[in-house]
C-alpha cells in the first residue's frame, strides 16, 4: 500500500506540475495572441492646419508608441466628456488615427504627452511626455503651410518691437525679414534690407499695393498667420534698405489706427490660417456677400470664386473671364437686403479694366442663393458676369 500511494503522489504531482505548464503556455499563448491582434500596424497623423496626413510607418516608433498608450495613466469621466473635440481654437490641434489588427482609434492632442480619446472620452498621460509623436508633430508641422490663428493680443507678446521676423507669401512661398519698429494696434514693420525688400516687391508684380495679401510670420519657433499690405508709408529707419517708410502686418482682431478692424485684413489672416471656410460656416447672406467683394477687391479672385455660384461649362469659363478683365475693384455703399427672402443687395461700386475701361460709382444687383457645402450663401453668377455686360453696354 505505501508503495502504490508513493507512486499515485508521484504521478499526482507530474499531472499537477503537467496542468501548471499547461495553464501557463495557455495564459502566455493567449496573451501573445492578444497582443499580436491589438499590436499598431500603421498610425495617421494631421493637423487642423495641414489639410493632409503623414503615415508613421516606422516599427520602432509604433512599437513605442503602443507601449506608452499601455502604460499612460488614464483619466476622464466617458459619461461627462465622450465626444468633446479638445484640439485648441489656434488650429494647432492634432489627429491621430491608431489602426490595429483588430480596430481603430482616434485620438486628438493639443500636445503629444496629453492625448484624448473622443470615442470613450479617456484621456492619456503618456509617461515620455509625448517623445514617441515629437518627429511626426514636427513633420506635419513643417509641411503645413498655414501659420497658428493667434489673436493680435497673444501675438503683441511674442513679435515685439525690435524683434525680426520671417513673412512668407502664402500663394508664392517667397519670404523676406523684417524688424518690428512699432504699432500698437498691428506691426509697423520694415524689411530688414534691400534684398528683402526686392523680394517683398516681386511678391506683389514689381510694383507697390495697398493690396491685402495671407502670410505665414515665423518668430522663435512660432508660425502665425497675418495679412500684409505692400505699400511704403509713413517713416522708417532702417537705412539702405530700398523702402522709404514701413508696411502693416495684421493679425486675428487687431485693428487700424482708426481702432477698426478691418475685413480685408481679417479675411487674409484667415487665408493664411486655412480657416477661411470655418469662419463663413455661419454666416448670413450679406456677411459672404461682402467677403465675396472684398476677394475681389484684393484681387485674391481665386477665394472670390469660391463664393460664386456658377453652372458649370460655358458659364465658369465667363466667370474666369470676367475676373481676368478686372484691373482695379472698389466697393462703396451695400444697401440693405430686398426681393424674395432678402436675398437681393444693390452694390455701388467702382472698377477699372485692363482695356482702359472706367465705371463709377455703379449699381450692381448681386443675389445669394442657398446652398450646401461648406458655406451657407453663395452669390449667383450670373450677378457677376451681368456687371462687365452693363458696362460693356453704356460705352457701346
Amino acid at each position: 500500500m505505501r508503495v502504490i500511494g508513493f507512486r499515485t503522489g508521484r504521478s499526482g504531482k507530474k499531472m499537477f506540475l503537467i496542468i501548471v505548464v499547461f495553464c501557463l503556455f495557455i495564459f502566455f499563448l493567449g496573451r501573445g495572441v492578444h497582443n499580436w491582434i491589438s499590436q499598431i500596424i500603421s498610425a495617421e497623423l494631421s493637423s487642423a492646419s495641414f489639410k493632409g496626413k503623414i503615415t508613421i510607418s516606422d516599427d520602432n516608433t509604433l512599437a513605442e508608441l503602443d507601449r506608452q498608450i499601455a502604460k499612460a495613466v488614464i483619466t476622464g469621466d466617458p459619461g461627462q466628456v465622450k465626444g468633446k473635440d479638445n484640439r485648441d481654437r489656434t488650429g494647432k490641434g492634432y489627429q491621430l488615427v491608431v489602426k490595429r489588427r483588430n480596430g481603430t482609434q482616434t485620438f486628438l492632442f493639443e500636445k503629444p504627452g496629453d492625448i484624448y480619446e473622443p470615442e470613450t472620452g479617456r484621456r492619456y498621460l503618456l509617461r515620455d511626455r509625448g517623445a514617441c509623436l515629437e518627429a511626426a508633430v514636427n513633420e506635419v508641422d513643417g509641411k503645413s503651410p498655414y501659420g497658428e490663428f493667434l489673436t493680435w493680443t497673444e501675438v503683441n507678446g511674442i513679435f515685439r518691437k525690435f524683434d525680426k521676423a520671417r513673412v512668407t507669401d502664402l500663394e508664392t512661398g517667397e519670404s523676406f525679414v523684417v524688424q518690428r519698429r512699432a504699432g500698437s494696434q498691428h506691426a509697423d514693420v520694415q524689411p530688414l534690407t534691400a534684398e528683402d525688400s526686392g523680394i517683398m516687391k516681386k511678391i506683389y508684380g514689381g510694383a507697390w499695393s495697398w493690396r491685402r495679401r495671407a502670410v505665414v510670420v515665423t518668430i522663435r519657433g512660432y508660425k502665425i498667420a497675418a495679412s500684409m499690405n505692400g505699400m511704403p508709408h509713413g517713416a522708417g529707419a532702417i537705412g539702405g534698405n530700398d523702402f522709404n517708410g514701413h508696411f502693416c502686418i495684421h493679425f486675428r482682431d487687431s485693428k487700424l489706427h482708426n481702432n477698426k478692424v478691418n475685413l480685408a485684413h481679417q479675411v487674409m489672416v484667415w487665408k493664411a490660417a486655412g480657416r477661411f471656410d470655418e469662419m463663413l460656416a455661419g454666416a448670413g447672406a450679406g456677411q459672404v456677400l461682402r467677403v465675396m467683394l472684398t476677394a475681389v477687391e484684393q484681387a485674391d479672385y481665386n477665394l472670390g470664386k469660391r463664393l460664386v455660384k456658377y453652372e458649370t461649362g460655358a458659364r465658369e469659363r465667363e466667370l474666369d473671364t470676367v475676373f481676368s478683365r478686372i484691373s482695379w475693384f472698389a466697393v462703396g455703399e451695400v444697401s440693405e437686403p430686398s426681393g424674395e427672402n432678402g436675398t437681393v443687395f444693390t452694390v455701388k461700386a467702382s472698377y477699372g479694366l485692363k482695356d482702359g475701361t472706367q465705371v463709377k460709382n455703379r449699381e450692381i444687383k448681386y443675389q445669394l442663393v442657398k446652398v450646401s457645402g461648406p458655406f451657407p450663401w453663395q452669390v449667383r453668377g450670373t450677378s457677376v458676369t451681368e456687371m462687365l455686360r452693363e458696362a460693356e453696354t453704356d460705352n457701346g
